[in-house]
């Protein structure tokens, strides 16, 4: 019997057995865009028996917000599951409990346990990936807000524009409608670049091109605008960045410096350290899986 990870990302599900830091033993799912959200649930329990027949636990990270009873407010990118309890759901699919939770708030759960919040007792954990999202550790102990809205630094609004770009949740002018994996897609695509993931705007980048150096420039900028009114507000020790695209962080990190040096008036707010994840992609799953303990 173990306790058992799941991070469910906008185009696929990872499962896995966790030791400490340690993915033991895991299982991938593809999303398919086209599957309802019993098809999902279906497909994350066969993947948990497939880890485990009698799991101890299982901790559900998902890339929105929940309430304290395990209802789904909303999954901007993952249509379908607003106000369907995935704890219920899920717990009669797999016969154990069930902790379900903001995925970018797990990831920082994890950073904490086994990451950087060894070294940083406050820290925001920045994740990047199909949508934009933020999970808050202050004084070492994870926040997750009255609702479970903490963190949700997507939806930062850092461009009032008219015909500003909008983001999965059908806002304009935020964080997410400029550093999301669909508006980078975008914009290297506009620029001339030639590719359908952020994999090729990084070799475009590395390869000294335009459109990919222009693209991580932007979604740089829109990074550190954002980050430097966070950092005002709460004077983090760190700010530590997780999900795919973070591992192209240092095409990124001069940008969002130049962001945050034209913004913060105070040099200690402009040179708080920014980190990748120790973590890495397994921050969501290690947090996941730890949930039960938390």
């Amino acid at each position: 019997m173990s306790n058992i990870g799941v991070d469910m990302g906008g185009t696929r599900i990872k499962a896995g057995i966790v030791d400490g830091a340690r993915i033991v033993r895991s299982e991938v799912i593809d999303t398919n865009a086209g599957a309802s959200p019993s098809d999902v649930l279906d497909a994350v329990s066969r993947a948990v028996h497939a880890l485990d027949a009698h799991p101890t636990s299982v901790g559900f990270a998902i890339p929105g917000e929940v309430d304290p009873n395990g209802a789904c407010w909303q999954l901007p990118n993952v249509p379908g599951f607003a106000g369907i309890n995935i704890q219920h759901e899920l717990e009669r699919r797999v016969s154990c409990p069930v902790i379900v939770e903001n995925d970018a708030t797990v990831a920082a759960f994890g950073e904490a346990l086994h990451g950087w919040g060894k070294e940083y007792a406050s820290f925001l954990m920045v994740t990047l990936g199909t949508g934009v999202g933020g999970g808050l550790v202050l004084d070492g102990k994870l926040r997750r807000g009255s609702h479970g809205f903490a963190g949700e630094i997507g939806h930062l609004l850092i461009d009032r524009s008219p015909g500003a770009p909008r983001d999965a949740a059908g806002l304009s002018g935020t964080l997410e409608a400029y550093a999301g994996t669909r508006a980078l897609l975008a914009t290297f695509q506009e620029l001339g670049g030639k590719g359908s993931e952020v994999l090729h705007i990084a070799e475009s980048a590395r390869r000294g091109e335009t459109a990919g150096a222009s693209t991580f420039a932007l979604m740089g900028r829109a990074l550190g605008e954002a980050l430097s009114s966070i950092q005002v507000v709460l004077d983090l020790d760190a700010i530590v960045f997780s999900g795919g695209i973070s591992r192209s962080f240092d095409l990124v990190e001069p940008s969002i410096r130049e962001a945050m040096r034209d913004r913060a008036y105070a040099e200690p707010l402009l040179n708080v350290p920014l980190l990748p994840s120790k973590l890495g992609d397994a921050a969501g799953l290690v947090g996941a899986a730890h949930l039960a303990g938390a």
